[in-house]
């Protein structure tokens, strides 16, 4: 075969492995373009390697077969370079295969271009030699023409976008090479010299590194099983062909004498080498090329695996970080999220503690809206030639190139580019490696997926907890950080505002529902930006306002909610399109734990504080704290004292028809009235709790008005019946009240007086806490002067029994605590049992 004829078949074993490693590529255009390019190259470079060996069926058709695939390779060249470019085949890239194909023909008959090579002995080997004649020409010009065209096309492409300027530095490096090779074929020094072969190797490298760039390789190709056994077999046919002389000298076999001898020995040998060969490429490629990917991928599948498990973006954007620094040599990190589209892009996370994210990138800058539009990373270095580069400002260029920006990648939701991943290198000089670009695009790729669902998680997450109007905290979340709030601030103070709009409904009937949902919204942008970091706000009902306020003692927390009233009270004063009239709010506070050892004690407290205001004329501030209110008297433009005695007159009417149906629930009543009364002074509760107490115990029999006088004067057990038409007293007792003017304060009490700490009364079986307070103490009192009491059906208890029988369901039927306070005063004589003469004494001093 001669020296040279290694060239050849050096060429077409890496024609050929190429080919069949892109065989097993995922397809686009590009990369079967690039295909044809191999089958040219394969054509020329096998044609040559089979014309030197004088393979059947003679070297001349092994000639014709490798000029043909040298006068197609600038077609092959202009279909690839136009699919690298994205731009279409047009009518000169036909006219050249055309006249090719016509020159092809006659050379085949005539020979009158380039006629088959001589065979010459050279230093005692067989070389080639061609007859280089001028009409040659006719088959280099019109190749000589269509190569400056395909030039053109490339400044052409280059021009309309100059980062293909750097995409193609390989691809027009490979042609020049390949032009050259061919060229120097007319030069006497390399005749008999392939080097138009060699130079077609060095040309299908640069195209390969070409395709590397644009990421259209992957190592992973290296180990599919097609390539595989297509390697094995190709290496096999080459080593098999050249040991064939040493088998037959070994065995000492002759064809035309041993045929299946011959047949079968060099079958069995060939099957050892392919079955060798074929081994030993999957163990490289396993050891050596696909190990390094191997592990990215797995890395990758455990990044997924993590990201997929949580919602939380701060956990995604370090996780993220995380295992690009573990597969990539790079220096900083660096994570920018949008928080609102309009809205820059700040910096949220690194990899180092201590790197500056102060920094930001508007939303127009170039590099941004690049990366909206593409779904691959920026390759800064490239992006440098780009037109969006050039117009950027110098600021953010000099930036840019400070840091030593070597990657640029988004973080999509959808078709939004909500985050921007920086990646800068440890070296201004250190090499670019293309493989990091794939690894970059899945890892984002993961990660984008795993951002949408934190964001959808997070938009689901804040649509129910606020107020869709508002945008305050929703009624249901609030009483969620209340709880919360009041477990971290147990030794400290804990403030609670609600601020009612006053009159609302008289808004809406003037101006509009559609200007009322304005006020509202108004009035919680004051409240808002009134509380800022502070504290809490929500909308705690159709017109109230919730303000929480950790750490805030009565004296702050009212002047922040008097700064929030005269806000709102001027707030219309700025419209100039429309009169309207000034708005006033009528507002409660109160705070834990001074006056409140739960949530739902200071709930009540807050409730009663801005019922207070209301029933006073509205447009004021009440504190729910006596020693705050007393020291306020003086600037207090309206007297607050005594304001229930409006309501003392109704109160008596209903006693008195009480004591007309049945004279011992009207003693009865007054005297759970001095029993809790005593109680609630002895807890230390407000005079307004202690009145609202009072009248609740004056009236949380008043439904037995309608009981039939034959079950209230019983003897004996009641029936079942009876005994189920007795406990509807509570809520005939809540029917009455809630007709009355101005009593339904009381409500909460009553309704609540035969429940039993442990959740088995009537009639709502709550249990515990969930029982109002006032309604406990009812409870405790209501129960000890049942007990102490003579009844047709029952002789008194001495006060030692009832004392003990009160100590046995504490827990159970009463809150211990109330309990044990009630007792303690039984023992110390600050309650004392009330006798029957003492009755009607009792409540002359009441009423």
């Amino acid at each position: 075969m001669g020296t040279y004829g290694y060239i050849s078949i050096i060429a077409m074993v890496c024609y050929g492995f190429m080919l069949l490693m892109f065989l097993t590529a995922k397809r686009n255009k590009i990369v079967n373009s690039f295909l044809v390019v191999l089958v040219g190259l394969l054509f020329w470079a096998g044609g040559s390697a089979f014309m030197r060996v004088h393979l059947w069926p003679s070297y001349e058709f092994w000639y014709q077969v490798s000029l043909l695939g040298i006068l197609l390779l600038p077609y092959a060249y202009y279909c690839f370079i136009l699919a690298f470019g994205g731009v279409k085949k047009g009518l000169p890239g036909k006219i050249y295969l055309a006249v090719m194909l016509i020159c092809f023909v006659v050379n085949i008959r005539h020979g009158v271009f380039l006629g088959c090579p001589n065979v010459v002995e050279k230093n005692g080997l067989p070389t080639f030699v061609y007859e280089i004649k001028p009409t040659i020409l006719v088959l280099f010009f019109p190749a000589g023409i269509f190569l400056i065209y395909l030039f053109l096309i490339l400044v052409r492409i280059c021009k309309a976008n100059p980062n293909m300027k750097v995409q193609y530095e390989p691809v027009m490096a490979g042609v020049l090479v390949l032009f050259a090779g061919n060229m120097l074929l007319g030069i006497p020094f390399f005749s008999g010299f392939p080097i138009d072969i060699l130079s077609g190797v060095v040309n299908v490298f640069f195209l390969f590194y070409a395709l590397i760039r644009r990421r259209l390789f992957r190592l992973q190709m290296l180990a599919s099983p097609s390539l595989c056994y297509g390697v094995g077999f190709l290496f096999s046919v080459i080593v098999f062909l050249n040991v064939i002389p040493y088998l037959q000298k070994i065995f000492h076999i002759q064809m035309n004498k041993n045929t299946t001898l011959y047949a079968l020995a060099f079958a069995i040998v060939f099957l050892v080498i392919y079955a060798l060969f074929t081994f030993l490429w999957k163990l490289l490629v396993r050891s050596v090329f696909v190990r390094e990917e191997n592990y990215q991928t797995e890395k990758i599948r455990e990044f997924s695996s993590a990201i997929s498990k949580t919602l939380d973006l701060n956990e995604i954007l370090d996780k993220t970080i995380s295992v690009m620094k573990e597969l990539m040599d790079v220096g900083n990190i660096y994570i920018c999220m949008q928080d609102a589209p309009g809205l820059p892009y700040r910096g949220v996370a690194s990899d180092q503690p201590l790197n500056d994210l102060t920094f930001t990138m508007e939303e127009e800058n170039p590099m941004i809206q690049w990366l909206k539009e593409h779904e691959e990373p920026i390759i800064y270095r490239d992006f440098r030639y780009t037109v969006e580069y050039k117009s950027m400002w110098e600021s953010e260029k000099h930036r840019l190139d400070k840091t030593h920006i070597r990657y640029c990648a988004g973080l999509k939701d959808g078709e939004c580019l909500v985050g921007v991943i920086l990646i800068t290198d440890a070296s201004a000089k250190k090499r670019l490696v293309y493989d990091e670009v794939q690894l970059i695009s899945s890892v984002t790729s993961v990660a984008s997926i795993a951002i949408k669902n934190s964001r959808l998680y997070e938009r689901a997450r804040q649509e129910a907890r606020t107020d869709e109007m508002t945008g305050l905290l929703n009624r249901k979340y609030f009483y969620e950080v209340l709880n919360e709030e009041l477990e971290k601030n147990r030794e400290a103070s804990l403030a609670l505002a609600i601020i009612n709009v006053d009159d609302f409904k008289l808004y809406n009937q003037l101006y509009g529902v559609k200007e009322g949902d304005l006020c509202l919204q108004r009035i919680a942008d004051i409240i808002r930006s009134s509380v800022g970091e502070s504290g809490y706000t929500a909308r705690y009902g159709g017109k109230e306002f919730a303000v929480l306020l950790p750490g805030y003692d009565l004296f702050s927390a009212r002047n922040m909610v008097e700064s929030i009233a005269k806000q709102i009270y001027v707030m219309n004063n700025r419209r100039t399109d429309m009169k309207l009239k000034a708005v006033t709010v009528s507002a409660g506070i109160s705070a834990a734990p001074y006056a409140a050892r739960n949530v739902k004690e200071l709930m009540e407290n807050v409730d009663l504080a801005v019922y207070h205001v209301k029933h006073n004329g509205k447009n004021g501030i009440q504190v729910f704290d006596m020693m705050f209110r007393n020291n306020s008297e003086g600037n207090n433009t309206r007297n607050h004292t005594h304001i229930y005695q409006e309501y003392e007159s109704t109160i008596y009417a209903l006693t008195a028809a009480i004591d007309a149906k049945d004279h011992y629930t009207f003693s009865h009543s007054n005297n759970v009235a001095y029993y809790a009364t005593s109680l609630a002074t002895t807890l230390g509760m407000n005079e307004d709790m202690i009145e609202i107490i009072r009248q609740a115990a004056l009236l949380h029999d008043v439904g037995k008005i309608g009981i039939p006088e034959y079950i209230l004067n019983k003897e004996g057990k009641l029936t079942d019946e009876e005994y189920e038409i007795i406990k509807g007293h509570v809520e005939a007792s809540i029917d009455i009240i809630r007709h009355l003017p101005s009593l339904d304060y009381v409500i909460p009490a009553v309704i609540g007086h035969h429940e039993r700490y442990d959740g088995k009364g009537y009639p709502r079986r709550i249990a515990g806490e969930d029982i109002p307070l006032t309604a406990r103490i009812l409870c405790v009192a209501d129960s000890f002067d049942a007990m102490t009491s003579k009844r047709c059906y029952k002789k008194a208890f001495p006060i030692e029994v009832a004392r003990e029988k009160l100590l046995q369901d504490a827990g159970r039927q009463f809150d211990p605590d109330l309990v044990y306070k009630f007792v303690e005063c039984l023992d110390n004589g600050s309650i004392t049992l009330v006798k029957a003469e003492e009755t009607v004494d009792n409540l002359k001093e009441i009423l």
